[in-house]
């Protein structure tokens, strides 16, 4: 069965597994995300949301895991508080080099 997974997934980091003809993703192994400088630290507002800081830093609210992973943030949705820093990973990077270590190549 062909899955096609987005540029942006975080499933790229994964690796499908089938096991007595029934296909899954096995767990999810997400980078990690070194600091860069020019890295955006950012303090949170009352109204953010990852979802809304990804779309505002890379242009794809699906990118929040990339936000999550660099700030340590394992639940989803992620508890995030007003004067909170949290550390933007570079959109270069995100861009340009991140999705270079994926699974799954375009």
């Amino acid at each position: 069965m062909t899955v096609r997974i987005k540029k942006t997934s975080w499933l790229r980091f994964g690796e499908r597994v089938s096991i007595n003809g029934v296909e899954f993703w096995d767990v999810v192994d997400l980078p990690v995300i070194p600091p860069q400088p020019d890295d955006i630290e950012y303090t949170v507002t009352g109204f953010d949301r990852l979802d809304l800081l990804a779309e505002r830093f890379y242009r794809a609210p699906q990118l929040k895991w990339v936000i999550m992973q660099a700030n340590g943030l394992e639940l989803e949705p992620a508890e995030i508080f007003e004067g909170q820093v949290l550390r933007i990973p570079s959109p270069r990077y995100v861009e340009a080099q991140l999705f270079r270590t994926a699974n799954i190549q375009e």
